[in-house]
């Protein structure tokens, strides 16, 4: 590339390799982003399809992503961002019976938490006596590294011993693990749980509200990214897919593509998942037992009905497959006549290999089961998706195998949202890995 040679390679489009870059292109730095795809998201984008927008996954993000904040506010686009001053959540199930977690706004974090779970109307008082020993051992951990006796456990290990009844874990618990954690508590290690209800609840009431993106996805960031970076004279590439890293002297120079492209760089930041990032050729001193880490899929869908059937933003569904139910309509504050909704299954291992029909069916009859109104609404269109490879499994022992994002050898780092940045793998664990490499970049 000559004298057009970037100081900087970034490998892969999505919140972590875009934050990267702009990190560095607001560093001086001339970047050169690659993405094996031909849009730009990675594993967190939207597109259009028979009258619907559509995200590969419905994302909920939280007042305590800074990282992600910040990333948006550089781009420009912080304002598409809605952050809800309400810290609530409403749950529905079977027959159409709802319970509400709301945290009272007079109070501080986190005693606005502990109130809130004490609101809960689905849970008994002498249920609720078991919250002590879970603010306890919190507080125990409101800071710093996770003691590995708790990594060890997941999540429902670890709220068992806690004294945290079945039903409790149920119809609060489960829900908030598996959104957070993309996994199931009997899968997912209680360490991505800990660090992300500390993020959320020890950091000041801001910390613990909700957002949701008022566009799609890749409105949100791919575009005004891409623009960020090319205005400071570095370029983006779009099917553009890695193959082997250029080593020489114990150093990396550079990266080749499959199409035997070769790119030349004093430095390559590679925000490639593990599975993706373990297939290139890579020199020796980067392999490592982060190659053993495993994905966790999400699958949704969104469906277009001929009538409103829900005035929540978003619901937790207890007790069905379906996880969770959003209202894109009122989060996008469209004016369409009916309404539009996406659900999601989290940790999805079992619906991943099924028919996209068989998921409409799961996703129907959930719906009917816990919105009286589902019933009587007719759907127009609609569209699954399933993201296999969506997130890291946090299971036991994984904390231990993620790199520290900004490490790697001479002329080469790790960043993603499964490095190891103190939050599960989630949009801020991700923004906040490509900020920390671009800031270890000399």
């Amino acid at each position: 590339m000559g004298s057009d040679k970037p100081d900087a390679i970034v490998l892969g489009g999505g919140f972590a390799g875009l934050s990267c870059a702009v990190a560095l292109a607001e560093k001086g730095k001339k970047v050169l982003v690659l993405d094996k795809k031909p849009h730009l998201g990675g594993r967190a984008y939207s597109f259009s399809e028979n009258g619907l927008e559509i995200d590969n996954g419905q994302h909920l993000f939280m007042g305590c992503y800074f990282a992600t904040r910040r990333f948006l506010k550089t781009i420009g686009t912080d304002h598409k961002l809605d952050i809800y001053r309400d810290v609530a959540v409403d749950y529905a199930e079977s027959g159409g019976k709802r319970d509400r977690l709301s945290c009272p706004s007079w109070l501080p974090a986190p005693l606005h938490l502990a109130a809130g779970l004490l609101g809960l109307k689905g849970v008994s008082l002498r249920e609720k006596v078991a919250l002590v020993a879970f603010d306890l051992a919190l507080k125990s951990m409101k800071s710093g590294p996770i003691p590995d006796a708790v990594e060890k456990m997941t999540v429902r290990q670890w709220l068992t011993s806690l004294g945290i009844s079945p039903n409790f874990q149920t119809r609060f618990f489960d829900p908030a693990a598996i959104g957070i954690l993309n996994d199931k508590p009997e899968v997912a290690s209680a360490a991505g749980f800990i660090q992300a209800l500390r993020a959320m609840f020890f950091a000041g009431r801001e910390s613990s509200r909700f957002a949701l993106a008022k566009t799609g996805l890749s409105e949100l960031y791919t575009d005004a990214a891409r623009d960020y970076v090319e205005a400071r004279g570095g370029r983006v590439i779009s099917n553009a897919k890695a193959a082997s890293l250029i080593e020489e002297g114990g150093r990396v120079r550079g990266i080749v593509t499959d199409m035997d492209s070769r790119f030349e760089s004093g430095h390559v930041v590679s925000t490639l998942p593990p599975w993706d990032l373990k297939k290139l050729r890579l020199p020796a001193a980067l392999r490592g037992s982060w190659e053993t880490l495993a994905p966790a899929p999400i699958v949704g869908a969104t469906l277009k009905l001929d009538r409103p059937v829900m005035s929540e933003r978003f619901l937790g569904m207890l007790n069905t497959e379906t996880h969770w139910v959003f209202n894109k309509t009122l989060i996008h504050g469209s004016q369409e006549g009916g309404q539009t909704l996406a659900v999601v299954i989290s940790g999805a291992h079992r619906h991943v290999g099924l028919p996209p029909e068989k998921i409409l069916q799961i996703a129907v009859k959930d719906l009917t089961s816990c919105l009286p109104e589902f019933s009587k609404a007719k759907v127009l269109a609609s569209k699954v998706v399933k993201e296999p490879f969506a997130t890291l499994s946090p299971a036991p022992g994984s904390e231990a195998k993620r790199p520290e994002p900004g490490t790697g050898m001479p002329g080469f780092s790790f960043a993603g949202d499964w490095t190891r940045t103190g939050f599960p793998a989630t949009i801020e664990s991700a923004c906040l890995s490509g900020q920390i490499a671009a800031d270890r970049l000399p």
